[in-house]
């Protein structure tokens, strides 16, 4: 086979990599598909141009129709767990296996466990190879979900040192091109910023202008995942997606029939076996029978899902439903704010942040969010510049200085 000529290599963003070989004019391409399809693990593509830019778009037009082409067949085969994890948890505990210092023996081991007991659920039925998929997993959920647990910014960068050391593994084994980013310390160490409610609308429309373009309902069915994560003290993902229709109902007060109040059932959440959120009164009167008749059909019982009733594969759905509002937020401008990101798990800042706002006591909103006054203070409603402007005016308000 030709040699590269190392001077044109160009890896692109996906992995791809666009070359030329020595002697020649033309560029070419290759990108990893496993051993499953090419004895080389590698799919090669000659790109019939000179030009580099119309080169890039050509390869990353091949990566898209083998990726299309094969999509099912692939997922067989991709295991992050066997093929990222695992090599590089055996490598490092055979690494430190003979160390004199115990804690320098004892590294792979607590790196394994950092992985077996955290990390793993998050990349089950991931492709590895899809750096921005990885990058918002990591930045939505996985980061998101240690400062829940009040990791401090230290232990947070030792469970982000340990993917990006799997990747780095992976890499020198020819497995993956690409090493996904992780959060760096400053950003770690930020508080996440909530939106605003007339922002979060504005996603609704792009939603709803999705729909309407491209005649798929997917794009209302995400609107509705949304505003249900906005309406009652949810983990954004699973905790939402996972509810049936079974799991609602609508509670009213003995001393006023006309007061409705709606309330959700989760099962197996993360700080105990059931949680019963109640959602706010404009979503229960004016949104809820929105998404409620959404899907209309005589085949729909109890037990099927409330949201995206049709769609089975529920880790895929979260993924691709949380990549949209990523996507679409940064489309509007509104991804990035106060030096940190502003993912989907950013709507429970908002419910936090709004109740907070509107005078709820921080042990009632703790009892709607299922967890601590301490991780709402310290989390959720963490000193932002708009915080500190609102603390401000409920602490010194009207107050009058005498001289």
């Amino acid at each position: 086979m030709p040699k590269i000529n190392k001077d044109t290599l160009k890896t692109l963003k996906n992995g791809v990599k666009v070359f030329k070989y020595e002697n020649k004019n033309s560029y070419n391409c290759y990108f990893q598909v496993g051993s499953t399809y090419a004895k080389s693990g590698k799919k090669y593509y000659g790109l019939g141009t000179k030009n580099i830019h119309e080169a890039t778009i050509r390869a990353n037009t091949k990566y898209k129709e083998w990726h299309t082409t094969n999509a099912e067949k692939s997922k067989k085969f991709l295991d992050f767990d066997l093929d990222v994890a695992q090599p590089y948890l055996r490598y490092k505990i055979r690494k430190y296996r003979n160390k004199t210092n115990i804690k320098d023996n004892e590294q792979g081991s607590r790196d394994k466990a950092k992985w077996e007991n955290f990390l793993k659920p998050y990349f089950e039925d991931v492709n590895y190879h899809d750096t921005d998929e990885v990058e918002r997993i990591i930045d939505d959920e996985v980061l998101s979900d240690l400062k829940e647990q009040g990791k401090s910014g230290n232990t947070i960068n030792k469970y982000m040192s340990v993917l990006t050391q799997m990747y780095k593994r992976a890499k020198d084994r020819g497995t993956v091109n690409v090493i996904p980013d992780t959060p760096t310390q400053e950003v770690i160490n930020t508080p996440r910023v909530a939106y605003e409610n007339l922002e979060l609308n504005l996603i609704n429309r792009q939603c709803d202008e999705l729909a309407n373009t491209k005649k798929d309902i997917f794009f209302l069915d995400c609107k509705d995942y949304f505003n249900v994560c906005r309406s009652a003290g949810f983990r954004p993902g699973l905790e939402v997606l996972n509810l049936k229709r079974k799991d609602y109902k609508f509670l009213t007060d003995s001393k006023d029939p006309n007061y409705k109040v709606l309330e959700y059932t989760i099962w197996g959440t993360k700080t105990k076996p059931i949680h019963k959120p109640v959602a706010n009164s404009f979503f229960t009167e004016k949104i809820f029978p929105e998404i409620i008749n959404r899907h209309i059909s005589s085949e729909l019982k109890d037990d099927d899902y409330l949201l995206f009733p049709f769609l089975k594969n529920r880790k895929k759905l979260k993924n691709k439903a949380g990549k949209l509002f990523v996507d679409i937020s940064k489309k509007l401008q509104l991804f990035y704010k106060d030096g940190g990101t502003r993912p989907l798990y950013s709507v429970r800042h908002t419910y936090a942040t709004e109740l907070y706002k509107k005078g709820a006591k921080i042990d009632d909103i703790a009892t709607l969010m299922n967890t601590s006054p301490r991780m709402v203070m310290s989390v959720y409603l963490g000193l932002t510049s708009q915080n500190n402007v609102n603390l401000h005016k409920r602490v010194y308000g009207n107050m009058k200085i005498i001289k």
